[in-house]
């Protein structure tokens, strides 16, 4: 594992801020295989060239010359102008900033072929800008005053090869939006409302998933951070006997960067046609409070803000105290609690009413595909047909309903 030293640059924060801050992001670099082995702190404005003031900066060079650190991590995101100052100023130590922390982890938990376009594509926008830098390395491979350079060419190939990947990559992430879209429709003509699952990175979304699905199939879950980057739906029997689609997206965490969130609106576009989001919460983190706030801000910047939503408090059977009282303590792992949990999604997916019909035997068939999503109350069976009493959505009955009235035409 290699051994770096934290840059934090605080502008307003408080104390209690900048240790979880810090805390995020020594857990963000372990994940890449690099040890927080020490941290400095500057109250300033971001300077132009260096992030930190060029006087505090120096003085980290010669820290991470004596102690033989081999990366640089700063708390923010750098400019291409500060990139390039500071890996002059740092030679062989690796300068890193907190958005190229969080691309190398996407770049390495992605697996299927949707994630690796995703990932890509935000890895590429993001190295885009930063690199006019090397044209002044590589022109100054030769050429003189009034000439193009070998250097220059290079970079003009590489900018505009980049540019080609870029274009190709939305492209296919374009078709991938339509592909979505597509089964989104196929979905909402299934007649299963959908819920989906939100919370920051780790909280557990995947192994509640796992817990209340119908199928066998698992997803993976493990304790790291963003285990699951492509959406994953699953089956879950409601109490009732119903059933809804619950879907896992990718997990959230602080001020994500903006290239990420535009990679994956393919991705987070799953959460604006669900009829409710599940947002888990860890609640044995130390940091409750901030992780909520995080996901709830996000949540707004996506323009979700108005959507219903559930809080679920996972990780209860580790907890010792009072939970927050406005969601329900869960437990994925030992399955504390999820009834309870299912009775809640229910009562908000189910705003029901009734329905009584009068049916010839020959119409049976045309209900019977509304089992899943309806409540068959009463069947009484008279000389000439079928009296059915049926509990449900309005907007299922509305369907069955339609579906009778075109049988009739």
């Amino acid at each position: 594992m290699k051994r770096g030293i934290i840059c934090y640059l605080s502008t307003r924060e408080g104390a209690a801020e900048i240790a979880y801050d810090l805390t995020e992001l020594q857990e963000l670099l372990r994940n890449i295989e690099i040890e927080a082995a020490a941290t400095v702190v500057q109250h300033r404005e971001p300077d132009l060239n260096y992030f930190f003031g060029e006087g505090k900066i120096r003085e980290v060079k010669e820290q991470a010359d004596r102690e033989g650190y081999e990366a640089v991590v700063f708390n923010r995101e750098l400019s291409p102008r500060q990139v390039k100052a500071l890996e002059d100023l740092f030679g062989a130590v690796e300068v890193w900033d907190r958005t190229q922390v969080i691309l190398e982890i996407f770049r390495r938990r992605a697996h299927s072929r949707e994630g690796k376009i995703q990932v890509e594509l935000a890895r590429l926008t993001y190295l885009y800008p930063r690199l006019y830098g090397l044209g002044g390395a590589l022109s100054r491979l030769g050429g003189g005053i009034g000439t193009r350079g070998p250097g220059e060419t290079k970079l003009e190939i590489l900018r505009r090869a980049l540019r080609e990947r870029i274009h190709d990559l939305r492209r296919e992430l374009e078709a991938v939006r339509k592909n979505r879209a597509l089964l989104r429709k196929q979905r909402q003509e299934e007649g299963l409302p959908t819920v989906a699952l939100v919370g920051y990175t780790n909280a557990g979304k995947s192994t509640l998933l796992n817990a209340l699905a119908v199928s066998d199939q698992k997803v993976l879950a493990e304790d790291r951070l963003f285990a699951t980057l492509d959406p994953v739906s699953r089956r879950v029997r409601l109490p009732s006997g119903r059933f809804f689609l619950l879907t896992d997206t990718v997990g959230f965490i602080k001020e994500l960067p903006p290239k990420l969130k535009e990679a994956f609106k393919a991705t987070l576009e799953e959460l604006a046609s669900a009829h409710l989001l599940l947002h888990v919460i860890d609640l044995t983190s130390p940091y409750l409070d901030e992780q909520v706030a995080a996901v709830e801000k996000l949540l707004e910047e996506l323009g979700l803000g108005n959507k219903p939503v559930l809080k679920a408090y996972n990780k209860a059977d580790r907890f010792e105290g009072v939970p927050p009282a406005d969601g329900i303590p869960v437990s994925a792992l030992a399955g504390t609690n999820l009834d309870r949990l299912l009775g809640a999604v229910e009562e908000i997916l189910f705003p029901e009413a009734e329905l009584t019909l009068l049916l010839t035997f020959d119409r049976l068939g045309e209900v019977s595909r509304f089992r899943e999503c309806l409540r068959f109350l009463k069947e009484e069976y008279l000389p000439h047909g079928v009296r059915l009493t049926v509990r449900g959505r309005p907007a299922d009955l509305a369907r069955l309903m339609a579906r009778l009235q075109d049988g009739n035409r």
